[in-house]
């Protein structure tokens, strides 16, 4: 019996003997698995730094200005759509920004024929792109362009534009809606972009959105990303008599804050460049051919630090187009 215990004593310690081996190579295995799992995951955040870092703005838009559809028959307004179109099939476009004067006057028949051209489609003389409308102060007096004389038709008007913003709040476009005055902000392609509608300030038919504008910018563009303003209301003399140099300078005293790559407006019906404090005011040209020429529209590129401003000269309603430059 004595030597049976011993045979099973020795037979217990060579088991533990042997276990031994095992239990070391269990634990250099984990050890190895852990080492492997924290290298991985650390290459993987310096991968993900690294192509946060490599991410630069890159986007492209159309700015188009003063559209004044009317009455049908059709005329003259889906030359602008073609040409656009056209463009798209030469470069990559990711937009369109339509800086007020949709309308000449509030009707369902003027909107009709406005939706069959500017709102997106594939038909062929539909928009391709997202378009981004701002107001002017013809979408808000249709009767006599002076909003604070007279509104009538604006309600309708006003319909219209908040079923568009809330569809491009529902599908993630926008970010960013002030209520009262429908100014809004979006980003395309790490560019922070504010319609301010009529223009900064601005209390005919609402509230004004100047704080909204200064916070809208706090939330979104702190980071230092490229910033691209858009109103109505120009920077020329005459634009005097529809906002004030306080609101100008208010205005400014915000944006420069920022890194403020561009800015826009429409409302003269000329294609310029103006200058405030510095800065270029891109002023796009009205939708139809006029005394001063063919109708036009702005083109603007950003690729990391580079801003590029185009003005394309629509020549006919084939579609056809030029590139021209700007008084």
């Amino acid at each position: 019996m004595g030597q049976r215990r011993e045979r099973g004593e020795g037979s217990e310690r060579r088991k533990q003997r042997n276990l031994k081996p095992l239990r070391q190579d269990k634990q250099e295995m984990i050890t190895k698995m852990l080492f492997a799992a924290l290298l991985l995951f650390g290459l993987s955040a310096i991968n993900g730094y690294a192509s946060e870092k490599k991410k630069e703005p890159n986007c492209t838009v159309v700015i188009a200005a003063d559209l004044h559809f009317d009455m049908p028959p059709e005329t003259d307004q889906y030359h602008h759509v073609l040409a656009i179109n056209a463009l798209g099939e030469r470069m990559r476009l990711d937009g369109v920004i339509l800086a007020g004067d949709l309308f000449d006057k509030s009707d369902p028949r003027i909107l009709d024929l406005y939706r069959q051209r500017w709102e997106r489609g594939a038909g062929y003389m539909q928009i391709h792109y997202d378009t981004y409308p701002t107001f002017g102060n013809h979408d808000i007096s249709p009767e006599n362009g002076r909003p604070e004389q007279n509104r009538i038709g604006m309600e309708f008007n006003l319909h219209y534009l908040d079923s568009i913003l809330l569809d491009l709040k529902n599908a993630g476009r926008i970010k960013n809606i002030h209520r009262s005055s429908r100014s809004y902000s979006f980003d395309i392609g790490g560019v922070h972009f504010v319609c301010g509608q009529l223009a900064a300030g601005e209390t005919t038919y609402c509230e004004s959105n100047m704080q909204w504008i200064a916070d809208d910018l706090k939330k979104y563009a702190a980071d230092g990303r490229p910033v691209v303003y858009v109103q109505h209301y120009g920077f020329d003399k005459w634009a005097l008599e529809w906002w004030t140099e306080e609101q100008r300078t208010q205005l400014f005293d915000i944006l420069e804050q920022y890194n403020l790559a561009a800015f826009f407006v429409g409302h003269t019906h000329e294609a310029s460049v103006q200058h405030y404090r510095g800065h270029e005011i891109h002023q796009v040209n009205n939708a139809w051919r006029d005394s001063d020429g063919n109708a036009s529209f702005d083109v603007l590129t950003i690729k990391g630090k580079k801003v590029s401003v185009d003005t394309y000269e629509v020549i006919d309603g084939n579609g056809n187009f030029q590139k021209v430059e700007k008084k």
